[in-house]
């Protein structure tokens, strides 16, 4: 193995050599490098991130390229002037995106505007109240479904084990919340900065959980002092509270979708305040906490419904709110199956509506008072409807709806592999009602629901999800062994264990042609034991430390290279039948798919020596004179290692 020094060495000779032919090309104005070689330390698995700034009539022969220099993977965007420009002025501080650019080196420009940009809007130390403001109410929202279902898993389930990986989420929420407070850029990794502002807090939720025993005491202690936490900083919600307040009446839940919601400030889909379903739900938690009132305003589903439903609509009253205290009603279970039907009831008389599909498992061990029960409404070919998903209300029960007409909901299911996640919801669900032969109670019609839903996986779509869930699996052993051999942080190690071994159960229940759940574990450990025993389950409770870690990722990667003939199939075919070197963009070209994906399997599967990586030229622009590097791939079906 290569010195870490001889390790950056190469990466930065590598840097150099691509600089040197892109700046030679008149139609690449700027180059900027992102990720670990900009802000931390590469090492031998990493790749370098690079955005290249085009002219505005840039033709690129693609946006996005694998290329190589000097034996480093280089992934790179090429984005015309004014669409960067877009892209870097609009992005809310304390974003994504706002990350990924204040944590990048701007390599070269020869426009000065692409430099004035850069340094306006590229500064990780400074962070506006406003951007700050939604940025945390944002966080918060995508924070809150994890603290839920960790809820859930706890006090109805007793699932210990899925709570605490539940909570592992929601920690790593709360520390982007406590890193923006700090007026600090969050970036991927945020435990460690959060660490540093408030060890009191993450030791207790984050090092001290993930290294003791999993027990009832324990996860109580947690879902305490994180509800704590939150309840200390209400004022994460005050961007809410300040508008009902300046409305002084009840608000409904779609006008303030259109005052607060994305829609309204001209935002980009990615860096916008918030999404109108994360909205939903933060209101729909500050009701649960007491803090804001909820009443039921009528609307209506689509432009020419007849029937009206009840949406929440939410007033702030200014009492100091209740202390929340988690009780199990006795009659939950009857009083949501009550609101459901009653439901179904009401907007069966919508001549608009085909059928209600429900999507959730309501069986009495899976409610409590914070479930929202997720129905799809099938709408006849050429209804019109404001928003594609509502947040409604039935007998104080909230409803979760989504709205498809007839002929992009059937698109829908015939795009659905088998044993993908709509497909793993289909089979939990049940027609409630239907006028449509399409959708049928009895399960006798082409679309089938709940028991009649086939689970068994076919080859096609099999080594379909296979290849995808293997990728995404490549790319966090990555980032595991990173921080395991480089960073020497063995609780950060275990995280993305626990999201690694995620992907590999799932890979573990698809070869066995079934349908991964939610639970995705517990099923992998029916189909193999000894392994995800011994990568996973005897972990959870026994202190982290390196010979442990050490053991468990030398499991996984032998894991994977047991079976990556299975799990990669559909590339190994392709090179195999190709008999010749073909490089990333054939690669590409004959998948149908510009994906990363892709790109990261060949190059895990060359470390391995599994295929052979060599180069080839690509010019970036149709009218560039200057080519770069792109790999390009050999299979020998009678290589030795397999």
């Amino acid at each position: 193995m290569q010195s870490q020094d001889a390790i950056e060495q190469q990466y930065h000779e590598a840097m150099d050599a691509l600089l040197e032919k892109v700046q030679k090309d008149p139609y690449i104005l700027a180059a900027i490098v992102a990720g670990s070689f900009s802000y931390a330390q590469v090492w031998e698995k990493s790749d370098l991130d690079v955005e290249l700034i085009g002219k505005d009539a840039v033709r690129p022969t693609q946006s996005f390229f694998s290329l190589v220099e000097n034996g480093v993977n280089i992934h790179a965007n090429v984005t015309p002037r004014n669409s960067f420009k877009r892209a870097i002025e609009s992005a809310q501080q304390g974003s994504f995106m706002h990350s990924y650019f204040s944590h990048s080196t701007l390599l070269f420009s020869r426009d000065a505007s692409i430099q004035e940009w850069y340094d306006k809007n590229a500064n990780r130390d400074n962070i506006g109240e406003r951007d700050k403001q939604f940025q945390l109410l944002d966080v918060v929202a995508s924070t809150l479904p994890s603290l839920i279902y960790a809820e859930k898993q706890f006090y109805v389930n007793k699932d210990y084990l899925i709570s605490f990986l539940s909570l592992l989420e929601v920690v790593q929420g709360l520390a982007r919340i406590e890193v923006l407070l700090n007026d600090e850029v969050p970036v991927r990794e945020v435990i460690q900065p959060a660490l540093r502002y408030n060890p009191d807090f993450f030791n207790r939720v984050y090092t001290d959980l993930m290294n003791c025993e999993k027990s009832e005491a324990v996860i109580q202690d947690t879902l305490d002092a994180i509800n704590a936490y939150l309840d200390e900083r209400q004022f994460i919600f005050q961007p809410i509270l300040d508008y009902l307040i300046e409305q002084k009446a009840p608000r409904a839940n779609t006008e303030l979708n259109a005052d607060l919601g994305r829609s309204s400030h001209g935002k980009s889909d990615g860096d916008s305040e918030f999404d109108e379903e994360s909205l939903d739900l933060v209101c729909q938690w500050l009701v649960w906490k007491g803090i804001i009132r909820q009443v039921a305003m009528p609307m209506k589903l689509t432009t020419k419904s007849q029937i009206s439903v009840e949406e929440p609509a939410y007033y702030y009253d200014g009492t100091k709110p209740k202390q929340e205290q988690v009780r199990l009603k006795d009659d939950i279970h009857a009083q949501i199956h009550s609101a459901v039907d009653s439901f179904a009831e009401t907007i069966r008389e919508d001549r608009y509506i085909l059928a209600a599909i429900l999507n959730s498992d309501l069986a009495e061990n899976n409610v409590w008072e914070k479930t929202a029960p997720e129905i799809t409404l099938i709408l006849r070919d050429g209804t019109k409807f404001k928003r594609q998903g509502y947040q409604l209300i039935e007998d104080g029960v909230p409803l979760r709806v989504a709205l498809h007409t007839r002929g992009d909901y059937k698109k829908l299911l015939d795009r659905a592999p088998q044993g993908s996640a709509i497909h793993s919801i289909l089979s939990e669900s049940r027609v409630l009602f239907s006028k449509d032969s399409l959708f049928s109670v009895d399960g006798e019609a082409n679309f089938r629901v709940g028991d009649s839903v086939d689970l068994h996986v076919g080859e096609r779509d099999k080594h379909s999800q296979l290849f995808n869930t293997a990728a995404m699996a490549i790319a966090i052993i990555v980032k595991a062994e990173k921080w395991f051999h480089i960073k020497r942080d063995v609780n950060y190690t275990f995280l993305y264990l626990t999201y690694l071994v995620r992907e590999l159960a799932r890979i573990e229940v698809l070869m066995h042609n079934g349908t991964p759940k939610r639970k995705v574990i517990y099923q992998a450990l029916k189909h193999n034991p000894s392994f995800f025993k011994a990568v996973f389950t005897d972990l959870i409770d026994k202190p982290k430390d390196e010979a442990m870690l050490r053991d468990a990722l030398e499991q996984v990667d032998g894991y994977l290279e047991d079976n990556l003939k299975i799990l990669f199939k559909p590339l190994l075919d392709f090179l195999e039948a190709s008999g010749e070197e073909r490089t990333i963009t054939d690669i590409y070209t004959h998948f149908g798919k510009r994906r990363l994906d892709f790109g990261l399997v060949c190059e895990w599967l060359a470390q391995k020596e599994v295929i052979e990586q060599f180069s080839a030229p690509i010019r970036l622009t149709k009218d560039s004179k200057v080519s770069v590097e792109e790999p390009a791939y050999y299979y020998d079906v009678n290589n030795p290692f397999l």
